[in-house]
């Protein structure tokens, strides 16, 4: 009788550390918007590597179908990703595409990235202000696939590539001066901006219907892009 109690109670036992242990990291389905989804519509995947225990920063890691790293780096919030230190980003070959810090969820100090073929791309300086909320990027040096140097210490020509936006324009000071022109092949647009010092101060985009649209900053802009999603 003794021996199926201490069998039993071993059983169960064994069933919650398998439980503990399990809970130690969370798995989660993201989609190309790395938004949660089901396992059959998912693009990649991200694990919370110490989700059950209580911490300061939580370790995220998302992994690209294939199996490889997409990105890795520490969460203060293991629910939502808020990024806090170094984050290090891949292609789907592996080879290493960027290292950005972060404090509180904002870009804040040295900023590294790369080609495919690990040719170096860019050097850059985030500078975050609390006051107004906002980051300020300089772009310190730049190369071309070709490995020519384009960028020099803040000053020359630059191609920036964001998702579906490319735009390119002169430096000055590390920051964007003069006119900008680019595309944005997810609002189907080309635009052209007027920087000083880095700020916008005037704007025009046009659609694929011809339509033309002003605008004098930055808020100005996305707003526009936002209230173009809703319609």
């Amino acid at each position: 009788m003794k021996r199926n109690i201490f069998i039993f109670l071993l059983l169960i036992f064994s069933v919650n550390l398998f439980a503990q242990i399990n809970m130690v990291s969370k798995k989660i389905f993201l989609d190309s918007l790395n938004n949660e989804c089901t396992p059959e519509k998912h693009t990649s995947t991200r694990v919370i590597t110490n989700y059950s225990q209580k911490s300061v920063r939580y370790v995220v890691t998302d992994f690209y179908k294939n199996g490889r790293k997409k990105m890795t780096g520490t969460t203060l919030d293991k629910d939502v990703l808020k990024k806090d230190g170094e984050f290090i980003c891949y292609y789907k070959n592996g080879a290493k595409e960027s290292v950005v810090n972060y404090s509180q969820d904002h870009k804040e100090g040295k900023e590294i990235n790369w080609y495919e073929n690990q040719n170096k791309k860019s050097e850059k300086q985030n500078i975050w202000n609390p006051k107004t909320k906002s980051v300020q990027t300089l772009i310190l040096n730049a190369w071309n696939e070709d490995k020519n140097q384009t960028v020099i210490d803040g000053e020359g020509d630059f191609e920036e590539t964001d998702k579906f936006i490319i735009q390119k324009g002169t430096l000055k000071n590390g920051l964007k001066q003069g006119l900008w022109k680019g595309n944005d092949s997810a609002q189907k647009i080309t635009f052209i901006d007027n920087y000083d010092k880095g700020i916008l101060i005037s704007g025009e985009s046009i659609d694929q219907n011809n339509v033309k649209t002003t605008y004098s900053s930055l808020a100005e802009k996305y707003a526009f892009k936002k209230s173009s999603k809703l319609k």
